[in-house]
């Protein structure tokens, strides 16, 4: 199902921008633990290929061990676009239809079309699009603080206060 409008902030990244409306805090908000992100071993050499790909150039503690199974997702769709592509490149755009004497769109184009548009929502899930990385602010250069956790500290949250609203 598709979402509407802007995804929700996290709550470490609202406090960062300066918010101060108690309303607009979710001091309950999950943050995953730390853990190995680990490659899973029955994927397919081209999937694993995938997997690195991304975790080599992801900003830093993006992606963490609590999104294996998405990234492991994403990089199989990825697998399945890429050879339906080339299936598609291959074939005709239009084909004989069930009958044999009518041409018809080739059904390799709704599967091109339905891989690729999981990849760009898994894609979207792990900040690897440029709409969603336009919305990310981390520091870069020398001297500059990387990451939200760096910033504000790790969890739990509730030792956040907001200034000028009460805590009720």
């Amino acid at each position: 199902m598709a979402r509407t409008g802007r995804p929700r902030l996290p709550t470490a990244v609202k406090l960062a921008h300066g918010e101060t409306r108690p309303s607009r805090i979710n001091r309950q908000e999950p943050v995953p633990t730390a853990g190995v992100l680990r490659m899973p071993a029955d994927m397919s050499d081209k999937a694993k290929r995938v997997w690195k790909r991304m975790l080599a150039t992801a900003p830093p503690d993006l992606i963490t061990a609590y999104d294996a199974d998405l990234l492991r997702a994403y990089c199989e769709t990825v697998v399945l676009y890429t050879d339906a592509v080339t299936l598609l490149a291959a074939s005709q755009p239009l084909v004989r239809g069930a009958r044999g004497n009518e041409l018809v769109r080739n059904p390799l184009h709704q599967v091109v079309r339905d891989h690729r548009d999981a990849m760009r929502l898994l894609g979207r899930e792990l900040g690897a699009s440029p709409a969603v990385r336009s919305g990310l602010h981390v520091g870069s250069g020398p001297g500059q603080v990387q990451g939200v956790a760096a910033v504000l500290g790790p969890p739990p949250r509730e030792r956040f206060r907001v200034v000028g609203g009460s805590d009720e």
